[in-house]
């Protein structure tokens, strides 16, 4: 009998929230004055999740009780995967739908709007911030305004089960405030049993678990005002969270087909984990100092008592050094140097780095090994700068001799153990070398696919897009790990996710006469671990799809057959479509490929085709009318940081809704995001409506005189630079004119004064604003292939 276990953990006060709810606000100017408060009075989360597939739905509505107008802003922080997909608010009766375009016609429908006079609403994703959208509306004394957000996700199995969750913030009590998550699952047999786990969190007696059927659950959390006070004084303001997971002993492989698609859920049970080496590269520069350092002092200690027998394991801590742990060494020379084995630095000479390291620095999982490991780890301290390059590289060449070393040097007398390092790091590399394209080139090259390596960005200061790719180059995934009480939680987490491989080199073959073989998702998978799963989904040219998963596992070469379940098609059907474009658009925006134009361009094609957000797309709202309410101008105000360098002529639009995008509130009247070049984009917000406060920038003109070696931040000779310009502010690295290329006009553009120009290539167009600062240079930023171009007046 099958069996769905499910687990509601409860709604909890976050003491360290990084942002992740959904909320509603509105203009305090009128604080202190006996104006009535716009009042949420009611906010509904309605779940629907069909094989691991979330299709969410949050709405919310509120009242403007005064006899002003008032803005109010609905603002929502979603899981990092998930895609909005529709987007509808109703002010005065008047519907504002919402569609999907790419960024460039989004921004150009919008400023279109707004040049017609009619309220507008432009909805995007910031790269920086991809998480966070915000709306505002001003509405009218005595009206109501609803909003409506839908977003969709694949849920991702980690240690065991799947997690859904929902985050709240409605900023206020709310009469009417309600959750359901309601669980499909039609393929599987189900019992009418729920089995919480009381070690995964306590259960929320605020939340009931139905069972409608066998195959379904559903989880409503309704609390009352009275219980929302008892919770948070303000209103609630946390995460509920629903566990759950399928029982699959019978069949490791679920493979669901509806409608000429198919989806196959990979995740076998009972297997004995594949023996491992782990290599631990640690940063102890002088950032890591303090509850940083000690937490993951913390964490280690339980990760190192967590190693499996059989596994090997190696410690590499850097800082300006790098600097290897060998258990040989005495205890008291250990903890004088640091149990160093050698430096690996940038002036090491070319004699000494090629010198192999010793076997012993290799270690078995004994009781022994493990208490000396967590006392060198434990008088670990901080100093210096940080040579990521120079890590990464000695623990590659440890992992060498792990795998040159006979089994008897490294006591594992079966099989040589996967490989895979865990790369922990707060900060940036500013010793060695720093160029983070050079670093993943030079790592992946070094690398060729035979470790797993797991990224941890601790902490804001960490380069989270540098580390995403390196990951994801060397058949790993990077994660964040918030700076907070519960680092170190957070820490062995993360281990516990890639503490067990089962399975290595797995690869999905489907009979090439059923399936569409450039419809199919990724088929082959470095490695499976324990409480993982692995989803491939795809079109068919029929509506069956037929054989085999191949892997190694502990025993040697394993195939997992598996046999489909097909849906009869229904109105629900298109579930399997969905999820089949919401994988391949992820995939598409995290494989390499995606830095290149045909892997955005499939993605942005599908993501237009199926109305998803992505970072290649924006949401557009429009009010069919052309009312406008005018207002009086309000001068822009500037962060004080950024006074200095303030354009001096600002040009206000009138506007009575404006979107926010990534906005961080920095007053009670105005909300802000960074443009390039360091100038924030304000719009202030005025009692009797909002007007959108345009930065013009003088226009520049070319120096005749300048080249390209008179920019600073171009080295004497360079053919190619890195810029933060690929998917989601990624660095990449892109040509430089040379004499082979004219100067020809490419596309057409506005310059940042505002002025109509062409892209020409960088050579042509060396303006006098950005020869200082790389950062003033990347308003000014377009593309001509795989060259840097530059958009340049007309008249120039």
């Amino acid at each position: 009998m099958r069996s769905l276990l499910l687990v509601v953990l409860a709604v909890v006060v976050l003491s360290h929230c990084d942002g992740e709810y959904v909320r509603a606000s509105h203009d305090w100017r009128n604080e202190g004055t006996e104006v009535d408060k716009p009042q949420m009075y009611n906010f509904h989360v309605e779940s629907v999740v069909r094989f691991r597939f979330a299709h969410t739905v949050v709405s919310s509505r509120i009242a403007n009780p005064a006899n002003i107008s008032q803005e109010v802003s609905f603002s929502a922080v979603l899981p990092r995967t998930a895609f909005i997909s529709g987007f509808r608010m109703v002010v005065d009766d008047q519907v504002y739908s919402a569609y999907v375009q790419t960024k460039a016609a989004a921004k150009e429908e919008y400023s279109e709007a707004v040049r017609q006079g009619r309220t507008a609403a432009h909805v995007s994703l910031s790269p920086r911030d991809s998480n966070r959208i915000t709306v505002s509306v001003n509405v009218e004394p005595r009206q109501k305004v609803t909003f409506n957000l839908t977003y969709e996700e694949l849920l991702v199995r980690k240690l065991g089960a799947y997690e859904h969750v929902i985050n709240l913030d409605p900023g206020q009590i709310v009469p009417d405030l309600s959750v359901e998550v309601r669980i499909e699952d039609p393929a599987l047999k189900v019992s009418n049993e729920i089995n919480t786990d009381p070690a995964a969190g306590a259960h929320n007696p605020l939340a009931t678990v139905e069972r409608p059927t066998p195959e379904s659950a559903v989880v409503r959390f309704a609390p009352t005002p009275e219980q929302q006070r008892e919770l948070a004084r303000d209103g609630i303001r946390g995460q509920l969270v629903v566990k759950y997971d399928v029982e699959r002993t019978q069949h490791p492989g679920q493979v669901v087909v509806s409608d000429g698609y198919f989806v196959h859920f990979f995740a076998p049970v009972d297997l004995p984990p594949l023996p491992k080496h782990v290599i631990f590269v640690l940063d102890v520069s002088g950032s890591m100092s303090g509850r940083k350092l000690r937490q993951l002092k913390e964490a280690m200690a339980t990760i190192l008592d967590d190693l499996n027998r059989g596994d090997l394991f190696s410690i590499v801590v850097f800082s300006e050094k790098v600097e290897v742990w060998d258990p040989a060494l005495g205890e008291a020379e250990m903890q004088d140097n640091l149990g160093r084995l050698r430096d690996w630095t940038e002036s090491t000479t070319d004699a000494e780095r090629s010198g192999t390291p010793a076997p012993s620095v290799i270690t078995a999982i004994t009781l022994e090994n493990t208490n000396k490991a967590k006392r060198f780890v434990q008088n670990l301290t901080t100093y210096s700068a940080t040579n990521i390059h120079g890590a990464l590289m000695k623990a590659l060449q440890i992992l060498e001799v792990g795998r040159s070393a006979s089994p008897e040097q490294t006591n594992h007398a079966e099989e040589r153990p996967e490989p895979m390092i865990i790369f922990l790091t707060d900060g940036q590399a500013n010793v060695g070398v720093s160029d983070t394209f050079r670093i993943v080139s030079s790592v992946t090259a070094a690398n060729a696919g035979n470790s797993s390596i797991f990224s941890l960005a601790l902490g804001n200061g960490a380069d989270f897009p540098f580390l995403k790719k390196l990951s994801l180059r060397n058949s790993g995934f990077a994660r964040k790990i918030y700076e907070a009480s519960d680092t170190a939680l957070q820490l062995t987490d993360f281990y516990r996710q890639v503490a067990s491989p089962l399975l290595a080199n797995v690869t999905f073959r489907y009979q090439p006469d059923q399936v569409e073989p450039q419809s199919v998702t990724r088929l082959a998978f470095r490695r499976f671990f324990s409480g993982s799963e692995l989803v491939v989904a795809g079109r068919l040219h029929g509506n069956n799809v037929t054989g085999e998963v191949q892997a190694h596992s502990s025993s040697g070469s394993a195939r997992y057959p598996f046999d489909p379940v097909i849906l009869p098609t229904t109105p629900t059907a298109n579930t399997m479509e969905r999820l089949w474009a919401y994988l391949t658009i992820q995939q598409l925006l995290e494989d390499d490929d995606a830095s290149t134009s045909p892997g955005k361009q499939r993605a942005l094609e599908l993501a237009l085709t199926y109305s998803f957000v992505t970072p290649l797309t924006s949401l557009v709202v429009v009010r069919p009318d052309n009312e406008t309410r005018p207002v009086e101008p309000e001068e822009a105000s500037f962060a004080a940081a950024d006074r200095s360098r303030a354009p001096s002529h600002v040009s206000p639009v009138s506007l009575s809704s404006f979107p926010v995008q990534g906005a961080a509130k920095t007053s009670h009247n105005a909300y802000s995001r960074i443009l390039p070049g360091g100038y924030q984009d304000m719009r202030p917000i005025s009692s009797s409506g909002a007007y959108y406060a345009d930065l013009i920038l003088p226009a520049y003109p070319v120096s005749t005189s300048a080249s390209l070696d008179d920019i600073l931040w171009l080295s004497p000779n360079d053919t190619t630079v890195s810029l933060p310009t690929g998917v989601n502010g990624t660095s990449e690295v892109l040509n430089l004119a040379t004499a082979d290329e004219t100067n020809a006009a490419y596309a057409a553009c506005v310059t940042p004064g505002g002025q109509p120009g062409h892209c020409r290539h960088l050579k042509y167009c060396v303006l006098l604003t950005f020869l200082n600062n790389q950062t003033e240079f990347l308003p000014f930023f377009c593309r001509i292939d795989s060259f840097v171009g530059v958009c340049c007046q007309d008249d120039s």
